[in-house]
C-alpha cells in the first residue's frame, strides 16, 4: 500500500466501520477499508477491519470520527 494513506480506525464490527466510512465519505473524505477478519471463521473474531485515509485528510477525518461517535 502507498504510503500516502494512514490507519485511522480500526474495528472487528464492519457495521461501525461502514457508519464511520460514510460520515467521512459525506464530507469528501476518501476512504479505504481492509478487511483482515478470517471469513472461514467468523466465530473465532481473529481479525480487524482497518479504515485508511489520506495523508493530509487525518487531521479532519480524526475529528470528524471524535465529534461523531460521541
Amino acid at each position: 500500500m502507498s504510503q500516502n494513506w494512514v490507519k485511522i480506525y480500526g474495528t472487528q464490527a464492519i457495521h461501525l466501520v461502514e457508519i464511520v466510512r460514510d460520515l467521512l465519505e459525506s464530507e469528501s473524505i476518501k476512504t479505504f477499508v481492509i478487511n483482515k477478519t478470517d471469513s472461514m471463521h467468523t466465530h473465532l473474531s481473529n481479525g480487524e477491519i482497518e479504515l485508511y485515509v489520506q495523508t493530509q485528510q487525518v487531521m479532519k477525518a480524526k475529528h470528524l470520527i471524535e465529534k461523531g461517535l460521541q
